[in-house]
């Protein structure tokens, strides 16, 4: 392997301004792995691993961040930068910090959490995300510990150490990468691959009482205590909708909390999304979750399913600046406040205020709206809350709050009773 696979992989991406995944997707699976972490590494902290190279990017971070994608693409300083780190990756910094940003970008995290905390959050977005772990019911025994046969493998030699989760008892975290789906455990179904973060999203959406009081009231940049939930997290079967359910994670967390009783209805408008959805059903073995295609351009389609929910996810498009770990290509593409490509210059919030507004009527009277993103600004979020609030007064705020970005994506999340 030469390190001219990585300006190749780059070049592609200035290219298309292809999606991160979708990149690594078409890298020969032999490559994939080194591919992925050296690339993904420059994307996160470019500034700070060329700096620690001794090589020139620009006269500025602020220009280098104006620099055109068709520049960008024959940067020397980029294709020299990416040839040290394939030949020196253990020399690599692990942490970068606001450098590593469009400024524009850190403006906004200061506007809304001061110069300290946006500081934090940079630090913490540059690094490598974490492999986590959600384990399927039919792991545990009925005493609740693991069954021996998932203990032996976590506890072998062919995995890295793992943790429990910071917020959520039952997720477990690997540092780094670790190749986990090629074990016959993954194709019984007794785990997923889901970020700690959403994990504790689908224990929120049904018990946000208990789980409301672990979050905070701004991003958590901070190590803090181990945060259980009660051990026995079982719910009562309910009507659930996941409003954009993508691939399907929450639903398959939701169902397995509620012991595949009740129902989960996930809707999305990807076709591709439903049918990976699918698959994961089969593997869990929840046979209480429908997907559902839903048609992008019908508005009356919701009307058959108004007022019969107990509990309505909607997990809305947002910046996505929460999962900048997971998905460095966002800071390079997108406006901090704008959809991409088709809906480059809509503003965010008038597409959550339409979606939030038009999912929450599926609930049934008593029942409960759990509004999330994976970012952490105002405008998406309590301020997103209190606009909804304000223009629906048939809803209630129950509980809301923020998790991560340590050792998690970051999401906000707040659960909004109908009144009766």
């Amino acid at each position: 392997m030469k390190p001219k696979i990585l300006s190749e992989a780059f070049a592609e991406f200035c290219e298309t301004r292809i999606h991160f995944d979708s990149l690594l997707s078409k890298v020969d699976p032999g490559q994939k792995s080194r591919v992925a972490g050296l690339l993904g590494a420059f994307l996160r902290r470019p500034w700070t691993i060329a700096s620690h190279f001794k090589i020139q990017l620009e006269a500025s971070p602020e220009e280098f961040w104006q620099l055109n994608f068709i520049r960008l693409k024959k940067h020397p300083g980029i294709h020299a930068t990416l040839s040290e780190m394939w030949e020196h990756w253990k020399d690599i910094p692990r942490e970068g910090g606001v450098l590593d940003f469009p400024p524009e970008l850190v403006q906004f995290w200061e506007r809304d959490w001061g110069v300290e905390t946006s500081g934090k959050l940079c630090r913490l977005l540059t690094q490598d995300p974490l492999t986590t772990l959600r384990f399927h019911r039919r792991a545990y025994l009925e005493s609740g510990e693991l069954k021996p046969e998932v203990e032996t493998w976590l506890n072998g030699t062919t995995l890295p150490k793992s943790r429990a989760g910071n917020w959520f008892a039952k997720a477990r975290i690997f540092k780094g990468y670790a190749t986990v789906q090629r074990n016959e455990l993954y194709h019984q179904g007794y785990f997923e691959i889901q970020d700690e973060g959403s994990q504790f999203m689908a224990a929120f959406s049904l018990f946000p009482r208990q789980a409301g009081a672990i979050l905070g009231e701004s991003p958590v940049v901070e190590k803090r205590e181990h945060a259980t939930l009660p051990a026995d997290l079982r719910a009562e079967g309910l009507r659930v909708i996941d409003a954009c359910a993508g691939a399907g994670g929450k639903s398959l967390a939701i169902s397995d909390l509620m012991g595949g009783r009740g129902q989960v209805f996930s809707y999305d408008i990807y076709e591709k999304k439903i049918k990976s959805l699918k698959v994961r059903m089969e593997r869990a073995g929840e046979s209480n979750i429908k997907s559902v295609l839903i048609p992008k351009e019908d508005s009356s389609f919701l009307d058959r399913y108004r007022n019969t929910a107990d509990l309505v996810v909607v997990d809305s498009p947002c910046s996505g600046h929460g999962v900048l770990r997971r998905n460095p290509d966002i800071k390079w593409n997108r406006k901090p406040l704008s959809l991409t490509k088709g809906q480059a210059e809509r503003p965010m919030k008038e597409l959550q205020r339409e979606i939030l507004s038009g999912y929450s009527t599926l609930a049934r009277p008593g029942g409960r709206v759990v509004y999330g993103v994976c970012t952490f600004h105002r405008e998406e979020t309590a301020v997103a809350v209190a606009r909804f609030l304000e223009e629906n007064p048939g809803f209630e705020l129950e509980t809301m709050g923020f998790i991560g970005p340590y050792d998690t994506d970051g999401f906000f999340m707040a659960a909004m009773r109908r009144k009766d």
